[in-house]
């Protein structure tokens, strides 16, 4: 059995301290090289998201379809959060790209490579990360990410931006409505800005999305498919009819998605 871990570090990039969750291998010692796996929680969650996937990280780690790694999951806040870094606060996406990894390294490292995925939110947070900087990761894994079917403020239908949706396409852009900040915020955006480098890594990337989503996600991920077909950025889009955001499905698509990472972390 995996064995998970709770605790706290100060972080200077949020001005506080920052609660996470690691789950450990079986047997796990320290100073043992392994990979690290980075888990992005959703909106309205927690680093407790980790407790709910960790029979899913054991079973595809029993079937052979993962390997001994160490995953952590840092608690984010929604509002003011965002895996965003905001001019005048908090810097959240520094903290998951950077320091977070950094503290991970220096209390449960080395690490041979770093590996990504998250569920909504959290897919929206794995995907800019990776794509801001694809040489840092061996792969990205997002399943029902929060992503839109437009790259500028204004060309995102207002059906896509309901409730947190619509909070999260505002603080894109830090509240301004500016353009430039929006398409630095954006998944598209930073695959545009950063084609080139993600082609020569090639970076194994996987997007699923229920075709049902309740708050129309799949528009948005099928909006990033045709963009990084049009970039010819080599990824794997999955769109799984009669899947919502949650729901029966999310078990076995959440399990794909570790069993996708695997492959990467075991082949590289």
């Amino acid at each position: 059995m995996m064995e998970i871990i709770q605790a706290s570090f100060p972080a200077k990039s949020v001005g506080g301290d920052v609660d996470y969750r690691v789950l450990l291998p079986p047997d796990w010692k320290q100073g043992e090289q392994l990979p690290l796996v980075v888990h992005l929680h959703g909106a309205m969650s927690s680093s407790a998201s980790l407790e709910a996937a960790k029979p899913l990280y054991e079973e595809v780690f029993e079937q052979g379809g993962f390997p001994r790694a160490v995953i952590a999951c840092p608690s984010t806040p929604t509002a003011e959060g965002f895996y965003i870094d905001w001019p005048d606060g908090a810097a959240w996406e520094t903290l998951v790209s950077d320091e977070f990894p950094e503290h991970l390294a220096a209390t449960r490292g080395p690490f041979t490579a770093t590996a990504l995925i998250g569920a909504s939110m959290g897919g929206y947070g794995v995907l800019k990360t990776a794509f801001c900087d694809p040489d840092r990761f061996t792969a990205v894994a997002a399943v029902s990410p929060a992503v839109f079917p437009g790259e500028t403020p204004e060309s995102v239908p207002e059906a896509n931006i309901p409730s947190v949706l619509g909070d999260l396409h505002r603080a894109m852009a830090h509240g301004s409505n500016d353009p430039d900040t929006y398409v630095g915020n954006s998944v598209h955006g930073r695959a545009r800005r950063n084609a080139d480098r993600i082609r020569s890594r090639a970076l194994p990337i996987l997007v699923d999305c229920g075709a049902a989503d309740e708050f129309l996600l799949h528009e948005g991920a099928e909006y990033l498919h045709q963009v990084l077909e049009e970039l010819d950025i080599i990824h794997e889009f999955r769109l799984v009819e009669g899947a919502g955001h949650v729901g029966p499905a999310a078990d076995a698509r959440t399990r794909d998605a570790i069993r996708f990472l695997g492959a990467a972390l075991i082949a590289r």
